[in-house]
């Protein structure tokens, strides 16, 4: 297929468009919340992708409440960090014309994928020593920062791939608000919401089930989705955005 052809097949058919985007933004999704899940659960009590969590263990550790703070801290610095570097090499590749979400996304890719080869090769599929605990925590949180501000840029409606508070109230209001005799409401945005709630419980269920094999081999398994995500992305133009598509732009 010629990209002009496939160029006017994207803008002919912008639902399916929209469909096989939301697709690899729920994969994404389970990626982010697996890694959650094997941080959490395999290398000490802090996130990667959730934020909010670190900022509620320091707040806890502040009121003396008995909650460690060094590696929520050292999560949140390095979750920073990610957002921050990502802020200034997305803008500079979208200001060059390059396609910046495929790099992006690789970037992010390979983090997960160095972090486990050092896992397994320090440790095996045993907990590894606090040092390379330490390192894969950080370096796995500064990936979810450049992911956050990735997806913000990507900005794709209720799907931010890390975060569902703001996806879990509108979907309970879509429940709430919903009329049988409204055939016509977008089913798209609702689909797109529940992808997202559900995409964080199963991303959470399969971290869970993959620490069985080791942290190691856990987080090569979330770096081998998320090459095939970030694979099936860059190859096809039709993942690619209508307004990117019709005009040119590259993500």
């Amino acid at each position: 297929m010629t990209g002009s052809k496939a160029a006017d097949d994207v803008s002919g058919h912008p639902a399916r468009v929209e469909v096989r985007i939301a697709v690899v933004m729920f994969a994404l999704t389970v990626t982010a919340a697996s890694i959650d899940a094997i941080i959490f659960l395999g290398l000490g009590r802090a996130f990667a992708a959730m934020a909010t969590g670190n900022v509620l263990f320091l707040g806890f550790g502040l009121a003396k409440a008995g909650t460690p703070t060094a590696r929520p801290a050292e999560a949140l610095a390095a979750f920073t960090f990610g957002v921050a570097t990502a802020h200034v090499v997305v803008g500079r590749l979208r200001r060059q014309g390059r396609r910046w979400l495929t790099r992006s996304l690789a970037v992010e890719t390979t983090t997960v994928l160095v972090v486990g080869l050092v896992v397994v090769g320090t440790s095996g599929r045993r907990t590894p020593p606090e040092h390379i605990t330490v390192l894969a925590v950080v370096l796995l949180a500064a990936a979810m920062g450049w992911r956050n501000r990735v997806m913000l840029q990507a900005g794709i409606p209720d799907m931010p791939t890390t975060v569902m508070q703001t996806t879990l109230v509108k979907a309970l209001v879509d429940v709430m608000s919903w009329r049988p005799a409204a055939p016509h409401d977008p089913l798209l945005p609702r689909a797109r919401r529940l992808a997202t709630i559900s995409g964080v419980f199963l991303g959470a269920v399969a971290g869970a089930l993959l620490l069985h094999l080791g942290p190691g081999p856990a987080l090569l398994c979330v770096a081998g989705l998320s090459a095939c995500v970030t694979a099936l992305y860059s190859r096809s133009p039709r993942l690619r955005p209508p307004d990117a598509a019709q005009t040119g732009g590259k993500h």
